[in-house]
């Protein structure tokens, strides 16, 4: 048996997953075809000009955020507040001392970037050793997490979490997270989510499978994608616009994006 002491970085996903705890989402598991889409992303990188699927998805879902604002949005008991710029959240991995750690990099303005910028600053921000988003995600604010008692951290996180404005940039309007960077396994992921936040999505690996298209069984590129929405803030009926709205993109019009 090994026992090791539990790392500060650890110890501040616990804390965080505490605080969302008793959450009131509603997930969607959705399946999209994306074969037409990923052959223009192919032909566009040949001329250096594409970026990754991973950068088009968040494209996407910053311009339905864009295009339906109250799911750019957050909410507690006193108030709700929208946000006129749709920031995403992404967890990456970053190599430090020969270990590899998690952080959350925090892309602001998703919609002014293309497609191009969108995947050089992912890439970039894997090299980054400090991203600058607040004390708690430094090396000194994890060793300062690390010697508080959990109550006085539980405290501190609430307090953040009062400000929308402050959660904004600690962390973004919406988070977004991916099993594809990592794993070309089929599948749903249902990521733990919660806070003030109306929306996540976890977005799973491309596979080929067959599928009825035009009444004949063919062999296409499918996608699963988990969206999760706030109920506080979201109701079933706009959650299906904004998904038919997500669906368009990645199926048909994914030009206006390019």
């Amino acid at each position: 048996m090994i026992q090791r002491r539990t790392t500060a970085n650890r110890k501040l996903s616990m804390y965080g997953f505490d605080l969302v705890s008793g959450s009131h989402n509603f997930f969607a598991l959705l399946e999209f075809d994306i074969t037409d889409l990923r052959t223009i992303l192919r032909e566009r990188r040949i001329i250096g000009e594409g970026g990754s699927l991973f950068a088009f998805m968040l494209k996407a879902i910053g311009r339905c955020l864009e295009e339906f604002p109250e799911f750019n949005s957050m909410i507690d008991i006193r108030k709700t507040t929208s946000f006129d710029e749709v920031d995403i959240s992404i967890p990456i991995e970053v190599r430090r001392d020969g270990e590899i750690h998690n952080k959350q990099y925090v892309i602001r303005n998703v919609n002014a970037k293309s497609l191009k910028e969108i995947t050089g600053e992912i890439d970039s921000s894997k090299h980054d050793e400090e991203d600058g988003k607040g004390l708690v995600f430094t090396a000194a604010g994890q060793r300062l997490i690390d010697a508080l008692p959990g109550k006085l951290v539980l405290w501190f996180f609430r307090f953040l979490l009062k400000s929308h404005a402050r959660v904004k940039k600690l962390s973004g309007t919406v988070f977004v997270t991916s099993v594809s960077m990592f794993s070309n396994a089929p599948g749903f992921i249902i990521p733990f989510a919660g806070g003030p936040k109306a929306a996540a999505f976890a977005i799973g690996s491309a596979v080929k499978k067959p599928v009825v298209k035009d009444d004949e069984i063919v062999i296409r590129e499918m996608i699963n994608i988990t969206a999760i929405f706030n109920h506080d803030l979201i109701d079933g009926a706009p959650a299906a616009r904004f998904i038919n709205r997500f669906r368009r993109y990645l199926e048909k019009d994914f030009d206006r994006l390019m």
